[in-house]
């Protein structure tokens, strides 16, 4: 693409993806979206957090 013109790329069959670059998009100008953005990736990481926890506690054979 030629300068100016960013590209952005999401996998097929990934819709979520698409979907989070869309909200940080629109969150550029309009701070509810940049709030609910925030909130959620601060989900995902207590998720992941959760699963690391559990993979420590279980193992990965039992996981």
């Amino acid at each position: 693409m030629p300068r100016g013109v960013p590209v952005a790329t999401v996998a097929i069959n990934n819709s979520v993806n698409a979907a989070l670059l869309a909200v940080r998009i629109i969150g550029a100008s309009c701070p509810t979206y940049l709030d609910a953005m925030a909130q959620y990736m601060d989900d995902m990481r207590v998720g992941v957090e959760k699963k690391i926890d559990r993979l420590e506690t279980t193992g990965w054979k039992e996981y």
